[in-house]
């Protein structure tokens, strides 16, 4: 089996108010190419898993009842996601996944904790994870799975056959 990774904000999503960040969990829509790219992998037999830093939930910015909500409207929109890690504090010492499960540890991006955590849940033989900013492609390094640009990889699988 094969892992997509895909980092959320930025990558998957954007705010439809154009602010900077999501602000409320329906204040967001699927950038162009990534329901087309995700249909291409999902398609092809590959498991898809979300990572996102959420740090305004320590910041105050949103409750983490909200970043919540904000994760569950994604997979509403995106169904072949199968889950969303999310880290939403500063020091990245705790996760959630689908806002269930709760851990210690690195898991802020750029630190590779999340994407440990999905790549010792599913075993993948290949794993490809996909960003935009440097945060995505060195925790990618320091996991040891390969890295895609988001937009190169939206240019990419954006328009392929499905």
């Amino acid at each position: 089996m094969n892992l997509l990774i895909l980092d959320m904000d930025g990558t998957v999503r954007q705010p439809l108010s154009g602010n900077k960040f999501i602000q409320r969990p329906r204040d967001q829509q699927i950038i162009e190419g990534v329901e087309n790219a995700i249909a291409y992998f999902a398609a092809t037999g590959w498991k898809i898993v979300g990572v996102t830093n959420q740090a305004g939930v320590a910041s105050g910015k949103k409750s983490l009842q909200s970043c919540i909500k904000e994760q569950q409207y994604t997979l509403e929109l995106l169904p072949e996601i199968e889950e969303i890690y999310f880290c939403p504090d500063f020091d990245g010492r705790k996760w959630h996944n689908y806002c269930k499960h709760s851990e210690s540890g690195n898991f802020r991006k750029p630190n590779p904790g999340m994407l440990n955590l999905v790549i010792q849940k599913y075993s993948p033989v290949s794993v490809l994870m996909v960003g935009d900013r440097r945060d995505d492609r060195e925790a990618a390094a320091k996991a040891g799975v390969k890295f895609q640009q988001a937009e190169s990889w939206r240019q990419t699988y954006g328009d392929a056959d499905v």
